[in-house]
């Protein structure tokens, strides 16, 4: 569904950006994503939020109900603040927009950054026309954004087995201190692409990425080493499941 909120301007602007947390889909002239954000401005505003973000993980309206849209979000700020007072606050906003569902929240501190990240299916009553623009996450090929947050094993392994279009094992994985070593096991009933894997983990390296396949019995081993990981660029993929220790800030 994300193609109903990819709209492209008369001008020449950028339709992606890249920033210290992944890569972004520029979404521009749409009334629910513009909303939304709207209202997490205005929640910004009402906790006294300084310099505020908020990037879409994910956004998807439903095909027979008209307003009714689910979206990820995340939301990220140098203070300290409680999930629950952002909840509060976010509902009290949300009044003048929506009829919410449950929320799902997720909290992280890390980078001297607070991170909320939620879950949420919304009606939307009113939509706010502005001239402006929303970022949603554009991820690497093979994960799924219905399958967000995952957790780091899991992430890693779904990117190996859907480049492969295999069943694999996760043998061993390591991150640390930016660099990322990993061993896979795969079922090798057809020849596996290197190139596929290579451009997918190359969306989380500053370097180019080491990747290795040894075939035996039916069983490939594939061999990963990334040097310079931007491990930022785990944070909208893991959410609370990471662990602080392997963010290098």
């Amino acid at each position: 569904m994300i193609t109903k909120f990819f709209k492209k301007r008369d001008d020449d602007n950028k339709m992606n950006i890249t920033d210290e947390f992944g890569e972004w889909l520029i979404i521009r002239k749409n009334a629910y994503a513009l909303t939304v954000k709207k209202a997490v401005d205005k929640t910004f505003k009402k906790l006294k939020i300084k310099n505020g973000n908020f990037n879409f993980i994910s956004i998807s309206e439903d095909e027979k109900i008209k307003g009714l849209i689910g979206i990820k979000g995340m939301a990220y700020f140098a203070e300290q603040i409680r999930d629950t007072d952002f909840y509060k606050a976010f509902k009290d906003v949300s009044d003048e927009y929506f009829t919410l569902g449950e929320m799902r929240l997720s909290r992280l501190r890390v980078c001297n950054l607070t991170f909320l990240f939620f879950s949420i299916n919304m009606l939307v009553r009113k939509t706010e026309e502005e001239n402006d623009n929303v970022k949603l996450l554009f991820p690497p090929k093979g994960v799924y954004v219905d399958e967000i947050p995952y957790v780091m094993k899991d992430l890693f392994l779904k990117i190996v087995e859907r480049n492969s279009n295999t069943v694999c094992n996760s043998i061993s994985y390591n991150l640390n201190n930016g660099t990322f070593e990993g061993v896979f096991s795969c079922r090798l009933v057809h020849g596996i692409d290197l190139h596929l894997l290579y451009d997918s983990f190359s969306y989380f390296s500053i370097e180019a990425p080491k990747i290795s396949l040894k075939a035996s019995n039916n069983i490939a081993e594939i061999f990963i080493s990334l040097q310079k990981f931007k491990t930022k660029y785990l944070i909208p993929l893991l959410w609370g499941n990471i662990i602080a220790s392997n963010i290098v800030c």
